[in-house]
């Protein structure tokens, strides 16, 4: 078991990375941002309730409570607007718009490797 102050700061971790005050973080998880302060600080552990609400928020769990810390991007790495708007839209999607925004993504990168070998083909030709 890893202690609650370890917990505590995976959790800031991952609420930053999302890009989330305490406050916004602890609405999503239906919870009070003075409890959520309390969870980053390591004076209280979640319940499960509130561990499948930090699940729905995209946090995953299971590298709250991990032995070793996975590996990640840089904490000087941010993401873009871009990105953020994006991580937003998807944040608020349906199951089926989540489904959606993902084969998009999927069928987007897809396009873009075939034109790159095809463009890459007309150029030995």
């Amino acid at each position: 078991m890893i202690s609650k102050s370890l917990f505590g700061n995976r959790l800031k971790e991952k609420r930053k990375f999302l890009g989330l005050t305490q406050a916004q973080a602890a609405e999503k998880a239906g919870i009070e941002r003075e409890t959520w302060g309390k969870y980053e600080r390591g004076v209280f552990m979640p319940s499960g309730d509130v561990l499948l609400s930090f699940l729905n928020m995209g946090i995953d769990v299971s590298s709250l409570f991990a032995a070793e810390q996975e590996i990640r991007p840089s904490e000087n790495s941010e993401i873009s607007k871009e990105e953020s708007e994006l991580l937003g839209y998807y944040r608020q999607a349906s199951d089926n718009g989540k489904f959606v925004i993902l084969s998009v993504a999927k069928g987007a990168e897809k396009k873009a490797a075939e034109n790159t070998q095809v463009s890459a083909t007309h150029k030995t030709a």
